[in-house]
C-alpha cells in the first residue's frame, strides 16, 4: 500500500502543478508520482554511468600499479 508524504511547495510551484494537472486531467498526486519517477530513473540512469566509469578508473589504476 502506498506511504503519504507531506511536502512543502512554494506557492507558483504548486500553481502549476495545479494548472498542468488541470489540463491534463490528473490529480496532483499523479503528476508529482510521475515528476518524481521520471527524476529517479534520471539519476540511476547517469549514477550508474558515473559508477561504471569510476569503477574502469580505478581497475585501471590498479592494473597500472602492478606493471
Amino acid at each position: 500500500m502506498p506511504k503519504k508524504v507531506l511536502i512543502a511547495l512554494p506557492p507558483a510551484m504548486l500553481e502549476q502543478v495545479d494548472f498542468i494537472a488541470q489540463c491534463e486531467h490528473r490529480t496532483r498526486s499523479d503528476l508529482i508520482r510521475e515528476a518524481l519517477r521520471r527524476y529517479l530513473d534520471n539519476f540511476r540512469r547517469t549514477q550508474g554511468a558515473h559508477l561504471a566509469v569510476s569503477t574502469l578508473e580505478s581497475a585501471d589504476t590498479f592494473a597500472n600499479t602492478l606493471s
